[in-house]
């Protein structure tokens, strides 16, 4: 049996790992094994409703593999379950198989007596119910408390689950839009380029052959230049397998990457204790910057050098430097790879100095305050 500190403390821990989880299936794993403990319920149960008021997922805690696969299939939501859906109500029973509701159990399931019942409301409605049972002693006041308070808990994470599901398909999709603006504008205009230059050096041929080896000889180029192009397009859609490695496995991925494109291996320097140092949570956006930085040098600079240096301080600075042609920034036609390089910077909090000059090649310098 609990005492009140011990079922504060259960709620307390229950908090923290709501707090900590953004998966949705994670967060209903965990309500409802926190469910079971500030209780002392032996066994616990999460009914997701559907929109047509049944259970369409049901996550349980105390049953074994074994036990869960020998019932079967999982309630639907009737008898007492059922009661629980159409009430809304919380809803405490000495012993569930005396309810006049009561369905019964399917063969080979766990007996059950004690049961105490929630609704778990999310975003003004009833997500799901929570279902407690067979706890020594049964259920009391003390625990209807507990389970109304960890049920307000669970609104609120699944609730921010939820929205944090949404937020990360958005963010993928937004990508997939841009990769597929550059493919149109860039790749993909190339290559109908290409056909439409073949079909003239076919028509060269017998008139004046010179002039068609020219001119396959330099779609071959092309070409050459589109395939390296595509490399870049394929790396794109890879960038959080690269964060989830950690900086310094990403980057080094990153550079792998541009080495098979340009032919040329970045000079990388990063503090040996950058993965323990550097937040989590910047690590998508910084590789997004170098992946972009990298495709950009790749595309236009003609470089014989390139060089990434990060330096962690008060101030976090990222330094991307080209020996390349360089350009004029009052005349740069701003592409979508810049575009993509400030969107990083502004998702940051973070500011973003770009420097050229015609032969002098081009520095990019993002820094953010560490502190």
């Amino acid at each position: 049996m609990f005492n009140g500190a011990e079922r504060l403390d259960a709620l307390a821990d229950a908090a923290a790992a709501l707090a900590g989880e953004l998966s949705l299936s994670s967060v209903l794993r965990t309500i409802v094994s926190h469910a079971a403990r500030v209780t002392g319920a032996q066994y616990a149960a999460l009914g997701v409703l559907g929109d047509d008021g049944t259970i369409e997922q049901f996550i349980t805690e105390g049953m074994s593999d074994d036990e869960v696969e020998a019932v079967g299939h999982y309630p639907t939501g009737k008898g007492v379950l059922g009661l629980l859906i159409r009430e809304q109500r919380i809803i405490r029973l000495e012993d569930i198989r005396e309810h006049p509701d009561a369905f019964g159990f399917p063969p080979h399931h766990p007996e059950m007596r004690s049961f105490l019942g929630a609704p778990v409301r999310s975003g003004g409605q009833v997500f799901g119910n929570l279902y407690l049972t067979e706890k020594d002693g049964g259920f009391n006041d003390d625990d209807e408390r507990a389970i109304l308070v960890l049920a307000a808990q669970a609104g609120a994470a699944i609730e921010n689950a939820i929205l944090s599901d949404q937020l990360r398909s958005l963010a993928v999709q937004d990508e997939r839009d841009r990769i597929s603006r550059e493919l149109h504008d860039g790749v993909i205009q190339t290559l109908f380029s290409l056909g439409m230059g073949l079909e003239a050096a076919r028509g060269l041929i017998r008139v004046d052959p010179d002039r068609a080896d020219d001119r396959i000889d330099a779609t071959v180029e092309s070409i050459d230049g589109a395939i390296r192009e595509l490399r870049n397009f394929i790396f794109q859609l890879r960038p959080e397998h690269a964060a989830s490695m950690g900086f310094t496995r990403g980057l080094t991925e990153l550079a792998r990457e541009y080495e098979v494109n340009a032919l040329v291996r970045p000079v990388l320097e990063v503090p040996s204790n950058v993965d323990a140092r550097l937040p989590a949570q910047l690590v998508p956006d910084l590789l997004a910057v170098v992946r972009e930085a990298l495709s950009n040098v790749a595309k236009h600079a003609r470089a014989t050098e390139v060089r990434i240096v990060l330096d962690l301080g008060d101030t976090m600075v990222l330094d991307i430097a080209d020996d390349g042609v360089g350009f004029t920034p009052d005349t740069l036609k701003v592409g979508r790879g810049l575009e993509n390089i400030r969107e990083r910077a502004d998702a940051l909090s973070a500011s973003l100095d770009i420097s050229s000059a015609p032969g002098e090649g081009t520095r990019l310098r993002l820094s953010k305050p560490m502190v």
